[in-house]
Order: C-alpha cells, then structure tokens, then sequence
C-alpha cells in the first residue's frame, strides 16, 4: 500500500495562550518596536498580573512564554506566578547601537539606548497596563547587549520593579557597575545570571578579554544582589537555562519600604 506524501503546512507550532502581535511605528524620538504578548490562561487579579518585558524577542519570547505558561499551572510547586509574557523585538541589526546610552565621546556608534528606553517608558508600559499588566510588578529582562541595557535602565530609575541582566555585555560601559543605586534602593530588586563557560582559558583572547564572569561578580561590590554562576552554560545556553529562575525571581514581590 502507498501511503500519501507527507505535506508541509506553512503554520507554525501552537504557543499555549496564543500571541498577540501589536506594531508600534519608529518616531522622531525613538525606534520602531514589534510587541508580542502572551496572555495568562488563569484569570485576571484585581491589580492586574505581574509581566515580564523580554528584549531580543525574536530569540526568547516563544521560550519564556511557553515556559511561563506551563510552569504557572502549579504556582505552589513552581513557585511562578501567572504572567504577560511581552517580547520586544527591534529591527535594527545593530545591538551596539540599538541598546547602548551614550558615555562620552565614542564617534564609532550612535547609541540609542536612551530613546528605546523612553520609548518603553512611555509608549509600552501603558499599552501594557491597558492589556492587564500590574504596573507595580514589571520586570525588565535582557541578555548581553540588551542585559547591560537592563542594568543602565536600572542605573536611571526606570520605573521598573525589578530587573533581569543575563550575561550582560559590561565590558561595552565598565562604569556601569559603580552606576548601579546604593543605600536607600533595595537591591533585591536586581537578578544576574552569568554562565561560567563564557570567561574560561580556552577562549580566544579576544573574548577573554571581556571578562564576563569577572565583571558580573564585580555587581557584588555595590551590595546585595541575587547573582548566580551556571557551572556548564556558555553565553549561548545562559538565557535559556535560567528561564525557571528567571520567571521565579518575576513573580516574587518586593519588600515593602
């Protein structure tokens, strides 16, 4: 017996809650953003759900969401809580540029890390809050580039409640270490991940000389932060393997005061 040719459908693999897709166009001021927000299967809280914005969407969102959807299913378990998971995917090639504030003079780049961040500021957070986000439980995450663009928004009081830096890219702005806020500001509010394989000897010199490991540890100098070492991960493998801890460090509510 002949059994029919297999057919190749052009759909793509179901994302548990599905995925809304809003197009916020480039302005004077700021850059075109894609926003892909997935949605809770439980039910809507009285203040809204917590929500964790995830740049470099287009290499995490379908991860994180998945991820989010499922684990949130047996919060006692898990310890996550039903989230908005929202990608923010930019279409400039460039992440230096993209996702850097400028320092100095450095004719090189033209860092735009400061008009994506008022964009997100101002032109997302309400869009979000409108799509049901606790606008006093957001939680900014990045990975490398974007990770260090997490911690210069947190160096500027971005009005974020807590912030996830993944292998940040610190060797781009050293100096943001010492900008990081001290005394008053919690710094529970902070979560690193680095993995260890990423500053190891037999890395070329080049990539050594970024010192990821190192300077992620130096975070520690400025007060407490919830900072951890991924014995096997390289800086590839690193967002992926911290996503449970990420979303649980997402649902945790800071301390009053």
């Amino acid at each position: 017996m002949t059994l029919p040719a297999p057919v190749f459908l052009e759909t793509a693999p179901p994302l548990t809650g599905g995925c809304r897709t809003l197009h916020l166009p480039a302005k004077a001021d700021g850059p075109c953003l894609t926003l892909w927000i997935n949605t809770p299967e439980a039910d809507r809280p009285a203040q809204g759900w917590p929500a964790m914005i995830l740049l470099d969407a287009e290499a995490y969102f379908n991860a994180a969401a998945e991820m989010a959807q499922r684990l949130a299913r047996r919060t006692a378990k898990t310890r996550i809580e039903p989230m908005l998971i929202v990608g923010v995917s930019l279409t400039s090639p460039d992440r230096q540029a993209t996702f850097r504030f400028p320092h100095g003079a450095d004719p090189s780049t033209a860092p735009q890390g400061r008009q994506l961040l008022d964009r997100l500021v101002h032109d997302v957070l309400p869009l979000l809050a409108a799509e049901g986000a606790d606008r006093a439980r957001l939680t900014l995450m990045g990975h490398s580039m974007s990770g260090l663009f997490v911690l210069e928004a947190r160096a500027a009081a971005a009005p974020f409640a807590r912030y996830i830096a993944i292998s940040p890219s610190i060797w781009a702005n050293p100096s943001v270490i010492n900008a990081q806020p001290r005394g008053s500001r919690s710094a529970s509010d902070l979560f690193v991940v680095v993995g260890a394989q990423e500053e190891t000897d037999n890395l070329p010199p080049a990539h050594l000389a970024r010192r990821m490991v190192s300077n992620t540890l130096s975070l520690q100098e400025n007060g407490a932060v919830t900072l951890n070492v991924l014995a096997d991960e390289d800086h590839g493998s690193t967002p992926y393997a911290s996503l449970p801890a990420a979303l649980r460090f997402a649902s945790q509510r800071l301390a009053a005061g």
